[in-house]
C-alpha cells in the first residue's frame, strides 16, 4: 500500500456502510470516497441506493458497490460473508438503526421494540464480529457505531431505541479496548438531532408550542439539528483518538450537564424533551 494516504493505509481500500444511502451515511460515503476509499453501501431500498452511488460515482474516482439487505434478517452472517469475501474492508461504518415514532412501551407492539433490538443490537454486533475479527487478524481497520444523546439516560416514549443505542455505545467503548490492542480503530459516535431524511419522515418536530415542561426541557438540553456533513466530518476527525465522540459543541454541553444532573432529574428531562418532539403529552405521575 504504498504512495497511499495514511488514512487509506489504515482503513482502506474498502469502506462498508450500513445505512449508507441517506442521510449521515450518505455523507460518511461522499467524505470516505473523497479520500479515496472504495464503497459498499447496504440499506433497504434499491432505488435510494442507487442514487446515492451514481451521485458519487460522478464525483470521485472510486468503486460503489450497492446492497439492498434487511440488517434484521436471521440470515445476514451468511448474507454479509457473501458480500465481503473478495474484498478487503478496512472501515465499517453502522448508521442503521433511526426511530421513526414514539410512544409508551406498553402502548406499541412487542414486535416494533424487538425490531429494534435486532437492528440497532444484533445488527452491529454481527457486522463487528465478523469484520473486526478480520481487521485484527490484519492489524489495521476501523469501526464506527452509530450512538445517540439518548444513550445518555433513559427515556420515556423511546425506552428501547434509547437502550439499544446505550448498548452500542458501551460496545463500542469495549471494543475499543479490546481491538485497540490489535491495531483496529473504534469509535462509537453520539449523534443527537440531524437534519435526515429519515428524521423528516418521523414525528419529531420543532416548534416552541406544546407545554411548559417539555419547553424547559427543549431549552435545557439544547436540541437544536445538526448537518448530517458535521456528523460525519467530526467522526472521521476523531476516529483513533479515543473510545467516544459526541458530535455538536451544544450536544457536548448537554452531555457534561446531564452528567452533573441527578439522574432521576436527567430521565425526567429526556422523557419530557422526548415528549415535546413528538408532539405527546406525558402521563401524570405521582409519587417519585
Amino acid at each position: 500500500m504504498t504512495g497511499l494516504s495514511p488514512f487509506t493505509r489504515q482503513y482502506g481500500p474498502w469502506a462498508l456502510i450500513a445505512g449508507g444511502s441517506e442521510g449521515i451515511g450518505r455523507s460518511f460515503a461522499h467524505q470516505l470516497a473523497a479520500r479515496g476509499l472504495h464503497l459498499i453501501l447496504i440499506g433497504r431500498r434499491t432505488g435510494t441506493l442507487e442514487a446515492a452511488a451514481n451521485d458519487i460515482r460522478e464525483r470521485f474516482d472510486v468503486q460503489v458497490s450497492t446492497h439492498a439487505e434487511d440488517l434484521t434478517a436471521p440470515d445476514l452472517d451468511a448474507r454479509l460473508e457473501a458480500l465481503v469475501a473478495a474484498r478487503e474492508v478496512g472501515l465499517m461504518v453502522y448508521n442503521a438503526g433511526a426511530t421513526h415514532g414514539a410512544g409508551l412501551l406498553h402502548d406499541t407492539p412487542l414486535e416494533e421494540a424487538l425490531a429494534l433490538v435486532r437492528l440497532n443490537c444484533v445488527g452491529p454486533l454481527t457486522l463487528v464480529y465478523q469484520l473486526g475479527s478480520r481487521m485484527r487478524a490484519r492489524g489495521r481497520g476501523g469501526i464506527i457505531l452509530l450512538s445517540s444523546m439518548s444513550a445518555l439516560a433513559g427515556s420515556g416514549y423511546v425506552a428501547t431505541y434509547a437502550a439499544t443505542k446505550a448498548f452500542d455505545r458501551i460496545l463500542a467503548e469495549g471494543l475499543w479496548w479490546e481491538l485497540g490492542a490489535f491495531g483496529v480503530d473504534v469509535l462509537g459516535l453520539l449523534a443527537g438531532a440531524t437534519e435526515t431524511p429519515a428524521m423528516a419522515r418521523s414525528t419529531i418536530r420543532y416548534d416552541r408550542s406544546g407545554t411548559a415542561a417539555g419547553q424547559a426541557a427543549m431549552q435545557k438540553l439544547s436540541i437544536v439539528p445538526m448537518d448530517p456533513d458535521d456528523v460525519a466530518r467530526e467522526a472521521l476527525e476523531h476516529l483513533g483518538h479515543g473510545p467516544i465522540w459526541i458530535a455538536g459543541e451544544k450536544n457536548r454541553a448537554t452531555a457534561e450537564r446531564l452528567a452533573r444532573t441527578p439522574r432521576e432529574e436527567a430521565i425526567t428531562l429526556m422523557s419530557e424533551a422526548s415528549a415535546k418532539l413528538h408532539g405527546l403529552t406525558p402521563p401524570k405521575r405521582s409519587g417519585g
